[in-house]
């Protein structure tokens, strides 16, 4: 129906838009009529000034369809008001004068139908404890027609007729989720809304941001959570997400944002693109295709230096599946930035093993089902085995071959699974590697309150941290 609808309106636009009607009578008077502009319910109509010298020797009568508008005026011009959208007009013009007999032109057109605003997205900008700042800016309306909105925080009116487009929510409380409705409102009451959840902080002086940065040509975003105690030099902790997973509504509710508030580091989840499958955001880990997801990996730690207090000795990264890969082809290709990698679920490229460009030593944390059917412990046609990437960091790190065993207490025997850990010391260089194996483990992030199939046994972003504090680049 919209197809034919758009279709239609193209049609009648290139029959009318600019068309001009012109009527020559004996007496040599010409009159010609031209569509100005045109909407859903106005219409701008010109003719021929036929008054030429001084004096005014001509007046016109203005008709729409049947109807006389304006009688006997010496205008040029008419502005018709309070049409009704996508209608077929005749508008006639008769020349009055002593000078001619009977003489008029008319043109047709059809005013465009009259359309709701188009549909938008809401952007938080920053969230506090209290207080969330929205941006809807690239919301506007087809026919370019004024627009104001209403508000909504859980449903309640919090702001009625407002005609910019941010707003700084404010007095909200702490550890809470909102739903933020925007109706967008024409001047003809057509409608169009915007929904978004959002959970305020829990400890007051933290804030969330969401960070922009073009590179390669392609607008791209990460989320910054900074922590209620800020000091002069923080770790920086960089997590990358999994497979159709997106940046910024997963730090809203990731748990690690407790670990950065309890240790002070920084917390960041850069957004990947789309570029494999529609709608499902992935990393790319192989040199063929081509979307830069190291460059702008490198352009965002950059400005992470610059515009925040970030130790540079301490930036870690960890991830989950795509992100896991992805946190290998990090310390692949920028390694002399990594203090430690933890990737969860996730693989190094046998590109990446086939290059051997590791150029430093860099300390190892492992966790890996033994049941995952996602991404199998024996890797895949484009990916090692973990045994392989595991004896492959033991022998670059100048580890112990002979591994500590240890099992942990199945403190949560309904998850189905146990964990073991293989931890391979780096007694010189303390380069330490430890693999966490999910016995029955399936492909997910452990302790992961969202994952019903999750080992309950650790949880995964204290383990992570607790490995990242003891480690530093030289």
């Amino acid at each position: 129906m919209k197809i034919f609808t758009y279709f239609t309106l193209i049609s009648v636009s290139i029959l009318f838009l600019g068309v001009s009607c012109r009527k020559e009578t004996d007496n040599g008077i010409k009159i010609e009529l031209k569509i100005q502009n045109r909407s859903d319910n106005k219409a701008t109509i010109s003719w021929t000034n036929l008054n030429t010298g001084t004096e005014k020797f001509y007046t016109y009568s203005v008709y729409l369809n049947s109807d006389l508008i304006v009688e006997n005026t010496d205008a040029i011009l008419f502005n018709f008001n309070n049409l009704i959208g996508k209608t077929k007009y005749v508008c006639r013009v008769v020349v009055n004068g002593t000078k001619v007999g009977e003489t008029e032109a008319a043109v047709e057109f059809t005013t465009f139908e009259n359309y709701p605003p188009n549909s938008f997205e809401i952007i938080t900008d920053s969230i506090t404890n209290t207080s969330v700042l929205l941006d809807w800016s690239k919301s506007d309306e087809p026919e370019k027609r004024p627009l104001r909105y209403s508000i909504y925080l859980n449903n309640k009116i919090y702001q009625e007729n407002f005609l910019l487009k941010k707003m700084n929510l404010t007095g909200l409380e702490s550890s809470k989720i909102y739903s933020i409705r925007i109706v967008a409102i024409d001047d003809q009451n057509n409608t169009t809304t915007s929904v978004n959840n959002i959970k305020t902080l829990s400890k007051a002086n933290a804030i969330l941001m969401l960070k922009t940065l073009k590179w390669s040509g392609v607008q791209r975003s990460y989320a910054v959570y900074l922590p209620s105690q800020q000091k002069s030099q923080m770790p920086l902790v960089i997590f990358f997400h999994g497979a159709g997973g997106f940046a910024w509504p997963e730090i809203q509710t990731s748990g690690f944002k407790d670990i950065a508030d309890n240790n002070n580091f920084i917390l960041v989840y850069p957004q990947a693109t789309i570029w494999d499958q529609p709608t499902i955001p992935s990393w790319n880990v192989v040199d063929f295709i081509q979307v830069d997801d190291i460059g702008f990996v490198g352009e965002m730690l950059k400005q992470l230096i610059l515009n925040f207090p970030v130790d540079e000795k301490r930036v870690y990264a960890c991830g989950m599946s795509s992100g896991g890969f992805m946190t290998y082809h990090m310390a692949f290709k920028m390694g002399d930035k990594l203090a430690a990698i933890a990737p969860v679920a996730g693989l190094p490229t046998t590109f990446d093993f086939e290059s051997e460009s590791l150029t430093s030593m860099i300390p190892l944390m492992h966790i890996h089902g033994t049941a995952d059917a996602t991404v199998s412990m024996n890797g895949g046609n484009y990916s090692e085995s973990v045994d392989s990437t595991i004896a492959y960091w033991v022998r670059r790190n100048h580890c112990s071959s002979t591994p500590v065993i240890r099992e942990l207490n199945d403190t949560y025997p309904n998850d189905g699974s146990t964990v073991v850990v293989y931890e391979y010391k780096s007694p010189y260089f303390h380069k330490d590697v430890v693999f966490y194996k999910i016995i029955n483990g399936g492909h997910s992030w452990p302790g992961s309150p969202n994952d019903s199939y999750a080992n309950r046994d650790i949880n995964a972003n204290q383990e992570i941290w607790n490995f990242f504090r003891k480690y530093a680049r030289e």
